[in-house]
This record gives C-alpha cells, structure tokens and sequence, in this order.
C-alpha cells in the first residue's frame, strides 16, 4: 500500500494531467460572417479580398453567378465574357491570389454608395476602389470604377451574390480589366 501512495505522488509531481501550452491554428484564419442579412455578403467579401480567401469569395457567390464586365472589357474580348459564371469567377479569383501572395495589403473601398432593399433581394450601387498587389505589368495594382451588385435572398435565408455588373470610371483600369488579365 505504501508503494501506491509513492507512486501517486510521484505521478501527481510529473505535471502528467497539468494544463499544456495551446498549439496555434492550423492554416489561415479567415472572417466569416453567416450571411443572414445582404450587407453581411459585402463584409464577406470585404474580407475575402482582405484575407485572399478564395473559399470565402466562392461562398458569397451565388451558384447561377452573372457578371457583366464594363463595355470596354468586352469589346477587347467579347468571347471571354459570353458564360462568365461562379465558375469563370472563382477561376479568377484563384488565379489572382496566387499572384498576390507575398504582397502588400489588399483592399476593397466601396464610395458613394445607394443601396435599395426588398424582401429578397438587395440592389447596391457603388463606386469602388480595389487595391491589390498582383505583380502584372498589364493592369494596375489599384483599380477603379463603378459596381452594381444585386443580391439576393436564398430560400434558406441565407444572402448571396447572383449579379454583378461593372462600369469604368475615366480611363482607369477596371474590375473586368483585372479579371480579364487573371481569367484561367
């Protein structure tokens, strides 16, 4: 019996069921908010710009994605443009984070602002300003220009983007200028 007493007390003195220093995430942290109510899909992708999340930018997206690159864009290609869908823009977004890892802080501005709510759907209506370090010669870093983004109410409550559309502004380089450079 005395043997047992020693052998719990030099158990209890190794620290064998002491608290342990907690080991850091596994992979990025991201910010992800349940898209519950319109604005939260455009602090989603605030932050999916922010933190080049591709999961997250994919996840605000709706799975019947339109966009509608400026005029300009689409005279330069019209066939790129034709099926853009969730899948052309995911592509994109892939292909343009990889570019941009290692680089400076990436940004979405949104300016001069109107926004008109229904019961499932939200319309916003706002001039942009995107900051991104990609490394192509062939389009600006910072990006400008004019959006129209119209999302909408799933039926399980849930908020996500369905259309998109883009315009310039002057001669700076656009939204669709950036994805037609990183288009996969």
């Amino acid at each position: 019996m005395r043997g047992l007493w020693i052998g719990l007390i030099l158990l209890a003195s190794c620290d064998l069921f002491g608290a342990r220093t907690p080991e850091p995430p596994v992979g990025d942290a991201s910010t992800w908010q349940q898209p519950v109510a319109p604005d939260i899909v455009v602090e989603n992708i605030h932050s999916a710009i922010a933190e080049l999340n591709v999961s997250n930018y994919r996840r605000s997206l709706h799975t019947d994605f339109e966009f509608s690159p400026t005029p300009q864009a689409y005279v330069r290609n019209p066939d790129q443009w034709i099926n853009w869908d969730q899948v052309q823009e995911n592509g994109y977004f892939v292909t343009l984070v990889e570019a941009a890892r290692g680089g400076e802080n990436s940004s979405l501005r949104l300016e001069d602002s109107t926004t008109e709510l229904g019961e499932t759907e939200y319309l916003l209506d706002a001039h942009y300003i995107l900051v991104i370090s990609h490394g192509s010669q062939q389009v600006a870093d910072t990006l400008q220009g004019r959006l129209v983004w119209t999302i909408i109410q799933e039926p399980d409550g849930l908020w996500t983007l369905m259309t998109w559309n883009d315009q310039s502004v002057g001669s700076a380089d656009s939204w669709s200028d950036l994805k037609a450079e990183f288009a996969s």
